[in-house]
């Protein structure tokens, strides 16, 4: 992965007013949620009609690696190829970065003990993808796993959309059971922005990933009300991952069109409930999306 395809900065973002993106236009104007690599920051915060989120929100480990010093209360990062160096100090409307002083439009902020910096530095200074949905009054901020989920290497983009929050909009709350044991994922072949969650068999959800990067619920069955939701999919072969983390137990294969399974391996993680995705041999990523182009001049809310 290139760092430099993700210094796609919003184009005009320096010329931004408080009337423009991320900000409240009047007192009716609602703030924007925020949604970083698909999970909403139910923390972010705003300060002066600027929003602020979490800096550990920006956790990605093929970008930042962060430090603190409690003695001088900087909080320091930089990207993995040290590239990008960035010191940060509580209360201070400037940065360093690489060595140079930077404003800010909004003042460091530490809330409970977490640092908080404004979207429009982290656009600018360290070319996160950003971009705001008018239509939802969403912000979606993008680090470079969102790009290993859209296009990069098959294995790591399940690894990913394993991860992501998984949007459950207007379908009911399944019933719980009792005694969770597993949870699973089915892929169809080739794919990752779509997949089955299988919950102990208690309830089967099916995800498919949008522009935004985050995983909405398109079908539901809720083996414990017998009640199903929405339209079930069709998979002609699809691959799944079953961890049976009561017994430590991890198995993967393939299946075909009518759920007949074939094992390819079995082992004990190191880690229970973790989420695990292995390389099948001769399969080949075929759901890569290409990388949206950046949003052009001012973004008006």
């Amino acid at each position: 992965m290139m760092l430099k395809k993700w210094i796609k900065v919003l184009v005009g973002c320096a010329l931004l007013s408080s009337s423009l993106l991320f900000t409240s236009t009047s007192v009716h104007a609602a703030a924007p949620s925020v949604f970083v690599n698909g999970e909403l920051q139910g923390k972010a915060i705003t300060v002066n009609e600027r929003t602020l989120v979490k800096l550990r929100a920006l956790t990605d480990p093929e970008w930042l690696v962060f430090a603190y010093d409690p003695k001088t209360r900087i909080v320091m990062f930089h990207t993995k190829d040290n590239r990008i160096k960035v010191e940060l100090r509580e209360g201070e409307k400037t940065a360093t970065v690489n060595g140079k002083k930077v404003p800010i439009d909004a003042a460091v902020v530490n809330k409970g003990g977490l640092t908080y910096i404004p979207i429009r530095f982290i656009s600018e200074t360290l070319g996160a993808y950003v971009k705001y949905f008018a239509e939802d009054n969403r912000v979606i901020v993008r680090t470079p796993r969102y790009e290993t989920l859209m296009q990069g290497d098959l294995t790591k983009a399940r690894l990913v959309a394993m991860g992501l929050p998984k949007i459950q909009g207007d379908a009911p709350a399944p019933e719980s059971g009792e005694g969770y044991h597993s949870r699973g994922y089915i892929f169809p072949e080739g794919e990752a922005l779509r997949f089955i969650f299988n919950d102990a068999g208690y309830s089967y959800g099916y995800y498919e990933v949008n522009e935004q990067g985050m995983a909405i619920l398109k079908w539901q069955y809720d083996d414990v009300a017998e009640r199903e939701w929405g339209t079930k999919p069709a998979f002609k072969r699809s691959v799944y991952f079953d961890d049976f983390f009561m017994s430590g137990l991890f198995n993967y294969g393939t299946m075909d069109a009518e759920g007949k399974r074939k094992e390819l391996g079995s082992f004990k993680p190191e880690q229970s409930y973790s989420n695990i995705a292995m390389p099948i041999e001769g399969e080949k990523r075929t759901d890569a999306r290409p990388e949206p182009e950046a949003p052009q001049g001012k973004i008006k809310k």
